[in-house]
């Protein structure tokens, strides 16, 4: 997609701090870490969501995301890595983006659950429901 900065990325057209690439996937430094190592892992197709890649697509993303937590892991030595998917991003980039945010004891971070604070108005027997019943 001609307007999509991590398409851009993937191209060179913008320079990234890669950390890894293979035939399917880029992974490069966030511009605006929320963490030392913060890592943004792409497919090199464009998509805004998981459902716009085919369950081998969706693999290959994990497997990279897999690989370069490991490489974080390692080169890091942080204690976990909180890991999130961007999908069908509205307010950034609508690339289907996994963040690979890591951590370290004392780091200040939250859970996952703290990025939104949304509490649900009806009870989850009725929100099951709707999940379930959708087609």
């Amino acid at each position: 997609m001609e307007d999509c900065i991590f398409c851009k990325i993937i191209i060179g057209d913008i320079p990234s701090n890669r950390v890894h690439e293979d035939e399917d996937v880029v992974a490069f430094l966030e511009l605006h870490p929320s963490a030392p190592g913060h890592v943004m892992v792409i497919h090199r197709r464009h998509g805004k969501t998981v459902l716009d890649y085919s369950e081998k697509e969706l693999g290959k993303i994990m497997t990279g995301v897999q690989k370069v937590a490991e490489k974080v892991e390692k080169g890091l030595k942080c204690n976990s890595i909180t890991i999130g998917i961007n999908h069908n991003e509205r307010r950034g980039v609508p690339h289907l983006h996994i963040h690979l945010v890591p951590r370290w004891e004392g780091d200040r971070g939250g859970i996952i659950q703290t990025v939104v604070n949304n509490p649900p108005q009806d009870s989850p027997e009725v929100i099951a429901e709707k999940i379930r019943k959708a087609t």
